[in-house]
């Protein structure tokens, strides 16, 4: 795959590269010649090498952010990650003040949960936490998590650079260099 500069970018999945055909985001600079896939709507030949229609930049490199409560608070932007209802039962988001707030752990410590883990830890209003489920699981406490918890990351102000390594068995290499060589004669 290539980028919008004609770069090397990366290698996708077939899986990916049918996906991205069909909401036009990639073009077919290189196909095989003989094979065919697709379904009964659309029939292509076989890509080898295609190119990101809208993409030009680099991948940044990304870093794990270290656990602290205001990190948790960060990440789950002051929301209670647990579902509130109206008077009508629909579903919304709680913004929390910071008097209002609490850390929750998703699985008490006192039954196995870990302490001190992004994966394990949640901003919720105190009610939630204190009155509504106290120590228990959030299934037991009849709660519903917003999304589950997760470690953040921050991009580092540096790329990644994509290295392209020739691999004379894949049959994508040694066509993308033998048309580049071709036209360059």
């Amino acid at each position: 795959m290539l980028n919008k500069n004609f770069q090397f970018w990366t290698e996708a999945s077939l899986h990916k590269v049918l996906k991205w055909y069909s909401l036009n985001k990639i073009e077919i600079i290189l196909s095989h010649e003989s094979e065919e896939i697709g379904s009964i709507e659309l029939r292509i030949k076989m890509p080898l090498v295609v190119r990101l229609l809208n993409f030009v930049g680099y991948k940044p490199k990304r870093e794990e952010i270290p656990y602290s409560t205001e990190a948790v608070f960060r990440r789950d932007d002051n929301n209670c990650q647990y579902w509130h209802r109206d008077e009508n039962g629909r579903r919304f988001k709680y913004h929390c003040n910071p008097e209002d707030r609490s850390l929750d752990h998703v699985l008490p410590i006192s039954r196995g949960g870990r302490t001190n883990t992004f994966e394990n830890s949640v901003c919720a209003c105190k009610h939630c936490n204190i009155t509504v489920k106290r120590n228990r699981t959030p299934e037991e406490a009849g709660l519903e998590l917003i999304r589950k918890p997760f470690v953040p990351k921050r991009n580092r102000d540096e790329f990644v650079i994509m290295k392209f390594c020739f691999n004379r068995n894949k049959i994508s290499h040694l066509a993308y260099f033998q048309n580049i060589l071709g036209s360059q004669t």
